[in-house]
C-alpha cells in the first residue's frame, strides 16, 4: 500500500507504528510530500498513492474516488495557522501562503472576510525562510514554525485558528487522511489507531523516527508539535469534528475570489 504524508512530526508520529511494521496492517511504502504537493497529487487523480494526508481545504474535490477516514487527521482547538509579520519594516508585498488548496489559505480568507489582497503561494519551509529574511513581509505559518516564530523575531498579526473558533464555534479542521476507492475504510482506520497507540506506548522510538524527517529538530519543539496536533480527534473525529467539517464546507462555498498569485 502506498502512503503519502508530510514529514511533520505529527504525521510521522501517527504512522510510526505502521511505517516501522510494529502493528498489524498491510505492508506500507511511504512517500513524504509538502502539504500543497499532496493536495495537488490528490486533485490530479492521486498517482499511485492509496492513502494520502491532505488539507481539509480540498474536501470539495474528493468526489467518488477518494474517501475520508475518521482517524489520523489533524483537528483541534488552539492549533490553527498564524498570520505573522516581519516587523523590522512596514507591512508590504503580498501575503505569503503555504499553498492555494491548504486549509491555511481557507482560514486566511475567513479572517479577511472579503478584503481584497494579493497572495503568493510557497511551500511552507520556503515561506518561513522568506518571512524571516524580508522586512515587512507577512505570511501564514503552519507546522513547527508556530513554536519558533518569537525566537526568530516575527510578530503575530492574527491567530487564524482562534478567529475560526470565534466565528464558527467549531474545532479547527486542518488535515485529513483519505483513501482510494476500493480499499477497506474500517481496516485502514483500525491500522491507524493501532499505529497511534504504538507511538504513544513507545515515545522514544516514535520520536527518533520523527527526528529523521522534521524541519525543526529540537526535541522540545517536536514534542510540543506532537502534543498539539495529535489529540483525541486524531483517534476519531467525533461529533465535534463532524461539526467542524460542516462549518468548513459552508465556508468553501462562500469564500471570496482573492487567491491571485
Amino acid at each position: 500500500m502506498k502512503l503519502v504524508i508530510s514529514p511533520c512530526p505529527n504525521d510521522v508520529w501517527v504512522f510510526a507504528g505502521w511505517m516501522l511494521g510494529k502493528v498489524a496492517g498491510p505492508a506500507v511504502e511511504v512517500e513524504f510530500l509538502d502539504v500543497q504537493a499532496a493536495n495537488e497529487l490528490l486533485m490530479a487523480g492521486g498517482g499511485d498513492a492509496d492513502v494520502i494526508k491532505v488539507s481539509y481545504g480540498v474536501w470539495h474535490a474528493l468526489g467518488a474516488n477518494w474517501h475520508p477516514l475518521r482517524s489520523g487527521g489533524a483537528l483541534g482547538r488552539g492549533c490553527g495557522p498564524l498570520l505573522l509579520q516581519n516587523a523590522t519594516g512596514e507591512a508590504n508585498g503580498p501575503i505569503l501562503v503555504p499553498g492555494l488548496h491548504t486549509t491555511a489559505n481557507l482560514l486566511l480568507d475567513v479572517y479577511l472576510d472579503g478584503e481584497a489582497v494579493t497572495k503568493e503561494f510557497l511551500p511552507f519551509d520556503a515561506l518561513y525562510a522568506r518571512l524571516c529574511a524580508e522586512p515587512g513581509s507577512r505570511g501564514v505559518v503552519i507546522h513547527e514554525s508556530r513554536f519558533t516564530y518569537v525566537r526568530d523575531g516575527l510578530t503575530l498579526v492574527q491567530d487564524l485558528g482562534e478567529h475560526w473558533e470565534r466565528v464558527t464555534g467549531a474545532p479547527i479542521p486542518l488535515g485529513l487522511i483519505v483513501h482510494r476507492d476500493g480499499l477497506d475504510t474500517a481496516e485502514i482506520d483500525a491500522t491507524i489507531r493501532r499505529s497511534i497507540a504504538w507511538a504513544d506506548a513507545h515515545p522514544v522510538e516514535a520520536l527518533a523516527l520523527c527526528a529523521t524527517h522534521a524541519q525543526e529538530l529540537e526535541p522540545d519543539v517536536m514534542k510540543a508539535h506532537i502534543g498539539l496536533y495529535v489529540n483525541s480527534f486524531t483517534v476519531d473525529i467525533g461529533a465535534e469534528g463532524e461539526a467542524a467539517i460542516t462549518a468548513l464546507s459552508s465556508k468553501l462555498h462562500t469564500r471570496p475570489v482573492n487567491n491571485k498569485i
